[in-house]
């Protein structure tokens, strides 16, 4: 294994978790524990799993509770369900919740490194399939949707196309592979589309959001995602769209995500996004210059954003990449303006 992964164990049984944790490391892999689901929900927020491995039966539920609110921000990290119980009902409602595989106990642990690398491996196979190639066939669904936002809101038009250039920006400075950058696009020009359901009254408010008002324009990232998340292609997308409000220090929304825990290509899209706005004029604010943005932009590395992509950013603004207009590759495929 070239690469140590993180896995979640989560077990109850004191001998169980001792052996199954000891059969981990001794294979290579970083193994963190909880033996509730309440620990294990604090953990998935903190630490950038790779898998999950629970128990089914603990302490304050089953292991359902655990997949459904890791599927609401981790769509694609494998879950296998360790149970005792042959039982069918509880394999379909976890598969219908996300999981990925099964072990039943008593297993042997000389199989554990098998059932791990198989559910690593079918998830990097998922991930390949989304690729730009895949993502042709949905452009007219992506500008349609481009389309009802820009109706219903003008200013977000020129302002998408803009996070999404300085995203390829960055996209260019860290060497992302090509499937990551038309992610990155994708979920820039569409990271606002939540919008559509936000009443004109909040969306167009010139003054300051009252807290009723400002939780309900706080839950576009999910209505965003929601939508986007319906089409299977773009589940990736969607997830970034989620997370774009998160914070580096846990204390954004929607799931008070904490560093790396948050998506590498949402912290991206959320230092961007947040450049793109202080230097353009909204209805509640006047623009600054781009230096003042970026100096903003340094004062919350670490808090709001990662601070090392705070600094890939400041550094790509100040080079003459900044200087060009570079071609989104989306736009390879179709004119997203038109």
């Amino acid at each position: 294994m070239n690469e140590q992964k993180n896995i979640l164990l989560v077990e109850d049984d004191r001998v169980a978790y001792q052996t199954i944790l000891e059969t981990l490391e001794f294979y290579g892999y970083k193994c963190h524990g909880a033996d509730t689901l309440a620990k294990a929900k604090v953990l998935i927020k903190k630490v950038p799993f790779d898998l999950i491995l629970a128990d089914y039966l603990l302490p304050d539920g089953t292991c359902i509770d655990l997949l459904e609110e890791v599927r609401q921000f981790r769509f694609d990290i494998p879950f296998v369900v360790v149970t005792a119980m042959e039982d069918m009902e509880i394999i379909h409602e976890a598969l219908e919740k996300g999981a990925t595989d099964f072990l039943n106990k008593p297993f042997n642990l000389r199989n554990l490194p098998a059932i791990i690398e198989r559910n690593l491996e079918r998830n990097r196979l998922e991930k390949k399939k989304n690729s730009p190639q895949k993502a042709i066939v949905l452009l007219k669904t992506i500008k349609a949707l481009i389309a009802a936002l820009e109706a219903k809101d003008p200013y977000t038009s020129g302002h998408s196309l803009r996070v999404a250039r300085h995203a390829r920006l960055m996209a260019i400075a860290m060497e992302l592979s090509d499937d990551e950058q038309f992610t990155l696009e994708l979920a820039a020009i569409l990271h606002d589309i939540g919008k559509i359901g936000m009443p004109d009254s909040i969306l167009n408010k010139a003054s300051h959001l009252h807290e009723l008002e400002y939780k309900i324009a706080k839950e576009h990232p999910v209505v965003g995602s929601n939508i986007v998340g319906k089409i299977d292609e773009l589940k990736e997308v969607a997830a970034i769209i989620r997370h774009h409000h998160e914070r580096y220090d846990g204390t954004g929304y929607p799931d008070g995500l904490e560093g790396d825990v948050i998506p590498k290509l949402a912290r991206i899209l959320a230092i961007v996004d947040a450049y793109e706005s202080i230097v353009s004029t909204r209805v509640y604010r006047k623009s600054k210059s781009p230096e003042e943005a970026l100096e903003e932009i340094a004062r919350s590395a670490g808090t709001q954003f990662d601070p090392e992509l705070v600094k890939i950013f400041i550094s790509v603004m100040h080079s003459e990449l900044a200087t060009k207009k570079p071609k989104l590759r989306i736009e390879d495929y179709t004119d997203i303006s038109g």
